[in-house]
């Protein structure tokens, strides 16, 4: 079982898009290209960037590692030592969150809401609501219905969410925020529509169409387009 975690990194990308002021944004991430889960994380936050600021740039920096405390420290600390003045993670420690606040600009959180941990700093956070999952999966042993399928949830099951915006998020992202939740639970936005354009030059998908759950799952090895790749 798992979820549609990139809808909800869409809707953070639109608050992140819309704070930059340098329109350097980065990117904390686990792996690279290898993982479908990283990278299609980090492109559905790209794309909520873009919607909102076509003119911003995403630098991710990956750690190889789902928890590397001192590799997530000193890749947030490239990052905003390269200007980037809102920085998200796909990553478990804190620290993009504590050293954007002590470097005086923003940051988007991961895994539980870590305005607790940044105050001053943390936009939003996405955070996962498994309780979705496991409520429905016991009653369905009790019942007596339980057939074993995979699980994949999203916004729509309540299985993925965002926190509350902090006051400090530019003016109008609430709105904008709304705006594309209403449109990806009423399935009008799919995150992965159309014809996406990658930072290669290279084109996915299809018009008229979204990516298939095995492709999101499994199958995004490559960047949207104003992602760049700090090495």
């Amino acid at each position: 079982y798992f979820g549609r975690i990139y809808q909800s990194r869409y809707l953070t990308g639109i608050a992140a898009g819309l704070k930059t002021e340098s329109n350097k944004i980065g990117y904390v991430g686990a792996w690279g290209k290898d993982n479908a889960e990283v990278t299609g994380g980090c492109d559905a936050f790209a794309m909520g960037v873009y919607s909102v600021n076509p003119d911003a740039t995403v630098y991710i920096k990956t750690t190889n590692s789902w928890y590397d405390p001192e590799g997530e420290k000193a890749a947030a600390q490239t990052l905003l030592d390269m200007g980037c003045d809102v920085i998200a993670q796909h990553c478990d420690t804190v620290y993009p969150q504590t050293l954007a606040q002590e470097k005086g600009v923003y940051s988007i959180g991961y895994n539980s809401d870590m305005s607790k941990d940044a105050p001053q700093s943390c936009l939003c956070s996405v955070v996962w609501n498994w309780s979705a999952y496991y409520t429905a999966a016991v009653q369905s042993v009790i019942d007596g219905s339980w057939d074993g399928s995979n699980y994949y949830g999203g916004m729509n099951e309540n299985l993925v969410s965002i926190t509350d915006l902090a006051d400090f998020c530019a003016e109008g992202t609430k709105e904008k925020v709304e705006e594309a939740k209403k449109q990806i639970l009423s399935g009008e936005n799919g995150v992965f529509d159309g014809v996406i354009e990658t930072n290669t030059g290279e084109t996915v998908g299809k018009e008229g169409t979204t990516l298939d759950d095995a492709t999101i799952t499994g199958g995004i090895n490559w960047y949207f387009k104003t992602v760049s790749v700090v090495e």
